[in-house]
C-alpha cells in the first residue's frame, strides 16, 4: 500500500515537472514576440498607420508632461514603450541592470555635446520599460525625452545606421547638443550596435 502510493505521489510529481517544463518553454517561445504583437495591436486596433505613433501627439499632450516625474533622470520614447531611469556608473553591466546607461566621459543633456545613453535590447522578463527591444520601430523624427536634473529635454531623431561593436565614432563629441543611444543588434546578438542619434528640439 505504502509502495503504490509512493509511485502514485512520483508519477503525479513527475507529471507536475512535465507540465512546468513545456509552460518554461512556452513562456520563453511567446515572450519575445509579444512586444513586437502589442506595439502593431496599437496600430491595428485605434486603425492608425504605425507611424503615427509619437509622430506629434507627444509634445502637445500637456497632460501628459504635466504628470511626468521629475525626480529621477529618465529617458522615455513613448512610440516603444521605454521609460527608463538614466543610470551613471562605470560599470556598464550594473547600470544596464537598472535602466539605460549613461556611458562616462559623455556629455550630459544641460551642457551640450553628444550624451550617449545605452540599453539592453532584451531580457527575459515580463516585458517592460527598461529594454531596447523595439528600437528596429524608430524612425527618423520620432520624439525622444529625456529628463535630466529636473528638467525636460525634447529630442527629434535624426539618424539610424548599425556599426560595429567595436566602433567607437559614435561616443565622438559633437557641437550640436545631439542624443546617441545605441543597443545590441541583431536581436539576441552583440555581433553589432543599432545607433538612433537624435538632436535637440529648441
Amino acid at each position: 500500500m505504502i509502495i503504490k502510493k509512493r509511485q502514485r505521489l512520483l508519477k503525479a510529481l513527475v507529471t507536475m515537472l512535465g507540465l512546468l517544463g513545456v509552460l518554461m518553454s512556452l513562456y520563453l517561445i511567446i515572450l519575445p514576440l509579444y512586444p513586437i504583437v502589442k506595439f502593431r495591436g496599437q496600430a491595428v486596433l485605434q486603425n492608425l498607420p504605425i507611424a503615427f505613433f509619437d509622430k506629434n501627439e507627444a509634445i502637445t499632450d500637456d497632460l501628459w508632461l504635466n504628470n511626468l516625474n521629475l525626480s529621477t533622470n529618465r529617458l522615455i520614447i513613448k512610440k516603444i514603450g521605454v521609460d527608463a531611469p538614466i543610470v551613471d556608473s562605470i560599470n556598464g553591466d550594473w547600470a544596464l541592470s537598472r535602466g539605460a546607461w549613461h556611458l562616462p566621459k559623455t556629455s550630459t543633456p544641460d551642457k551640450g555635446g553628444n550624451t550617449v545613453l545605452s540599453g539592453h535590447r532584451f531580457k527575459y522578463l515580463p516585458p517592460h520599460n527598461l529594454t531596447f527591444y523595439l528600437f528596429h520601430e524608430l524612425a527618423q523624427d520620432d520624439q525622444i525625452y529625456v529628463i535630466w536634473n529636473g528638467k525636460l529635454y525634447h529630442y527629434r531623431v535624426t539618424g539610424i545606421k548599425i556599426v560595429a561593436a567595436t566602433d567607437l565614432s559614435i561616443l565622438a563629441r559633437t557641437a550640436t547638443p545631439t542624443l546617441t543611444m545605441f543597443t545590441c543588434e541583431p536581436l539576441f546578438s552583440t555581433e553589432k550596435r543599432l545607433v538612433v542619434t537624435s538632436e535637440l528640439v529648441e
